[in-house]
């Protein structure tokens, strides 16, 4: 796609490599991606054919993580963003500047990019409560784009910070960002006496606005009486680019990720979300059978609640009449149309 300016992809989380890949395999071959380290990013490079073409990459460090002081967030993000001037200024010297910048919720790029001189700098969101990244990308997007889900109340001002800035274009989204990279499945019943099998979606813990979301499902586990395969944040699986679209071979998904319960959401397949987040791409779900959310540390017994045995149910009914996937949208054209 020559006609497409020359971008620098943000690939700051392994749903962003996902979900820029189609535009990354349509791109030029100077485009430029910056990955930060960690091992479910690394999985995915070193698994890329297929998925990511040959391009010039740049790892940086994640400036968050458990027992990482405010003095070493600092000093990554100020290293981060000189790496990344220095690689903006060495296309330039080459003869391959960047002309666009694309991220989701990573700011410090946008900003290393205004620094330099890049032009178009977009900051695509879906995340409320990731406020300093919000606060980051006032001064440093040309573009932003909002689901038309989005939640005022809990974005600490932003849309409405951004709706003010003449130097800021907002585009909203109707459609949901994993309907991107993922197909719209065809999920069969399951014998009648099998028990169900599910995926705990198990995270570390430590990111950016993590502190007051992030709660431990793990307390449940003894009590399901179900077959569960559990998959922890940086641990390795066998196929890292399937991972999104292997939820749908499950009965249900316990998760502590709201980005993996809105995969199996988006799916058809009934999640317990075990996290106090709060997000407007999940509301329309909330009271309906795909979607459970435990807000609160389980202890021994909840499984009995009202939350986790609806969940239940809903998985023991989609064995055996298996739920049909929401409403497949338009977000991939949409963002095709906005990002080319």
């Amino acid at each position: 796609m020559e006609s497409a300016p020359l971008t620098c992809w943000v690939l700051d989380h392994p749903a962003h490599m996902q979900l820029f890949s189609r535009w990354i395999l349509a791109g030029r071959a100077n485009d430029l991606l910056i990955v930060t380290r960690r091992p479910e990013t690394e999985a995915l490079l070193a698994t890329k054919e297929g998925h990511l073409p040959d391009r010039k990459v740049l790892l940086v460090k994640r400036p968050a993580g458990l027992g990482l002081l405010p003095l070493g967030r600092e000093l990554r993000a100020w290293n981060r963003l000189r790496m990344v001037r220095a690689q903006l200024k060495q296309q330039r010297l080459i003869g391959y500047p960047i002309e666009r910048v694309v991220s989701k919720g990573a700011p410090l790029e946008l900003l290393a990019a205004k620094r330099e001189g890049v032009g178009s700098r977009w900051y695509i969101s879906d995340c409320e409560p990731n406020h300093l990244a919000h606060r980051l990308a006032l001064n440093s997007a040309t573009d932003v784009v909002l689901p038309s889900s989005w939640r005022v109340d809990l974005d600490r001002g932003f849309l409405a910070a951004v709706q003010e800035r003449s130097d800021i274009r907002l585009h909203r989204l109707s459609g949901e960002l994993p309907h991107c990279y993922l197909s719209e499945p065809h999920r069969s019943a399951r014998e009648e006496d099998s028990l169900p099998r599910i995926l705990y979606r198990k995270l570390v813990g430590g990111g950016i606005h993590d502190r007051g979301e992030h709660i431990s499902a793990e307390p449940l586990l003894a009590d399901l009486g179900m077959q569960v395969l559990t998959v922890a944040e940086n641990d390795p699986v066998k196929d890292p680019w399937g991972l999104p679209s292997m939820l749908a071979e499950f009965d249900g998904v316990l998760s502590e990720s709201v980005t993996l319960a809105h995969e199996a959401i988006v799916q058809g397949v009934p999640a317990l979300l075990v996290s106090a987040a709060k997000r407007g791409v999940l509301d329309s779900y909330a009271g309906g059978s795909l979607l459970h959310q435990l807000d609160v540390p389980p202890r021994r017994g909840m499984e009995l609640t009202a939350v986790v045995s609806a969940w239940r149910e809903a998985v023991n009914n989609g064995m055996h009449s298996p739920q049909t996937a929401p409403p497949w949208n338009s977000a991939a054209a949409e963002l095709t149309a906005l990002i080319g």
